[in-house]
C-alpha cells in the first residue's frame, strides 16, 4: 500500500505530467485596424497562424508594426506560418515588404500572379496588376520566392488540426458543393449590378470551421459574385462570424448572401473615411439573426444613426490602432467578442 503512494507520488512530479491538464485551447481571430485596408490574424487552437491580407504600404510601415504588435505582443508568436492576399489592391498586399522583414512567413497563399512573359501581363485575368513595374508587385514576388502558391475555388488551406480552411471563391469562380441545396431567398434577389472588372470581383473567399463555429471572409468580392456563392444554390451554409465584405462597402454585401449565411455577429474592417456604407449597416440591422455589427470604425461622413451603437465600434480616436477580438471555445459551440485587450467581452453562441 505504502509502495502504491509512492508511486503515486512520484508520477504526479514528474515533469510534464502538468501537460495532460493544460486546458484545450480554441481559435483566435484578430481584425487589425490598418485604416481601411485589411489584415485578419487567424491562431488555430494548434497555434498556427494565418493572416489574411496585410494592410497598406509607406506610412514609416504603420500596418506591418499593427500586425507584428498583435503577433508578437497579443497572441504571443515569433512568426507567421501563412499569409494569405485575397487580391491585387493596395490596402491588401501593400504591408507584405515591410511586415517580411520584421516577421518570419513560412508560406504565401494567393489567387495567382500574371505571367509577366504574356502579352500585356494578361490584363483580362489580372486587371489591377501586379505588372512588371509595379513595385509592390516586385517587393511581393521577391518576399514570397520559393514559397508562394496559387489557391482556386474548391481548395483548402493544409492546416494542423481540426480547422478546416475552404476557397469558396478565386479569380472569379466559385467552388461547386455536391451538398449544396437550392436557396429559396434566390427568388426575391435583387438586380444584378454592371460587371465589376476590377480585381475585387477575383478575391478569394474563405470559409473557417472548427467544430459547431464558422467564419467567412471574403476580400473585397463584388455584388455578382457573391450572388454566385447562393444562388441558385446555397455554397456557403449559416455562418456565426462574418467579416463585412469589401470593408462594408454598398457594391459589395449582397442582401441575398447576407441573408443566406445569417450570421451571429458582424465585423466591419472600415476606416473612419472608408467603407462603412449607410446602405451596409441597414442591411446588417435588418438581418434577425445578427446579435451585434460591430465596426473597427465609425464613418466620419455619416451620422451616428447611420453607424452601429458606439459601444461597438473599436476607435473612437480617427489615428485608430484598436482591433478587436473574437476567441471561439474548443468545441466551437461558443465564442466571445471584445475590443482590445481590455474591453467587455459579449458571449455569443455558434449554431447547431
Amino acid at each position: 500500500m505504502l509502495r502504491s503512494i509512492l508511486v503515486l507520488l512520484v508520477l504526479s512530479a514528474t515533469p510534464g505530467r502538468a501537460q495532460d491538464t493544460k486546458p484545450a485551447q480554441g481559435l483566435d481571430i484578430y481584425f487589425i485596424d490598418v485604416m481601411g485596408g485589411a489584415a485578419t490574424l487567424i491562431v488555430t487552437p494548434e497555434r498556427e497562424s494565418v493572416l489574411i491580407d496585410s494592410g497598406w504600404p509607406g506610412l514609416e510601415d504603420r500596418d506591418p508594426k499593427r500586425i507584428e504588435h498583435v503577433l508578437k505582443n497579443v497572441a504571443k508568436l515569433d512568426h507567421l506560418d501563412h499569409l494569405v492576399t485575397t487580391h491585387w489592391h493596395t490596402d491588401h498586399y501593400g504591408g507584405v515588404e515591410g511586415l517580411a522583414k520584421r516577421v518570419r512567413i513560412d508560406h504565401y497563399w494567393d489567387r495567382g500572379l500574371p505571367d509577366l512573359s504574356a502579352a500585356e501581363n494578361d490584363k483580362a485575368n489580372y486587371p489591377d496588376g501586379p505588372g512588371p513595374d509595379d513595385k509592390l508587385g516586385i517587393a511581393y514576388r521577391k518576399a514570397s520566392e520559393g514559397k508562394r502558391k496559387t489557391l482556386k475555388a474548391g481548395d483548402t488551406l493544409p492546416l494542423k488540426g481540426a480547422v478546416q480552411a475552404v476557397v469558396l471563391a478565386s479569380g472569379g469562380q466559385v467552388a461547386d458543393s455536391p451538398h449544396a441545396t437550392t436557396n429559396p431567398l434566390c427568388a426575391e434577389a435583387p438586380a444584378d449590378q454592371p460587371v465589376d472588372k476590377s480585381d475585387n470581383a477575383r478575391s478569394l473567399a474563405i470559409r473557417f470551421k472548427v467544430g459547431k463555429f464558422t467564419f467567412l471572409d471574403c476580400g473585397d468580392l463584388t455584388w455578382n459574385i457573391e450572388k454566385m456563392l447562393v444562388c441558385p444554390k446555397d455554397l456557403i451554409g449559416h455562418v456565426d462570424l462574418y467579416q463585412v465584405t469589401h470593408h462594408g462597402m454598398d457594391i459589395s454585401n449582397h442582401p441575398t448572401l447576407v441573408k443566406t449565411i445569417a450570421p451571429t455577429v458582424a465585423i466591419m474592417n472600415n476606416g473612419p473615411r472608408k467603407g462603412g456604407s449607410p446602405a451596409t449597416v441597414k442591411l446588417l440591422r435588418s438581418v434577425p439573426s445578427v446579435q451585434a455589427a460591430y465596426q473597427l470604425h465609425k464613418n466620419a461622413a455619416t451620422s451616428a444613426d447611420e453607424n452601429t451603437e458606439a459601444v461597438l465600434i473599436a476607435n473612437s480616436d480617427p489615428a485608430g490602432g484598436q482591433f478587436i477580438h473574437a476567441s471561439v471555445a474548443p468545441d466551437g459551440s461558443t465564442f466571445l467578442v471584445k475590443i482590445g485587450e481590455t474591453g467587455a467581452a459579449r458571449s455569443f453562441k455558434s449554431r447547431p
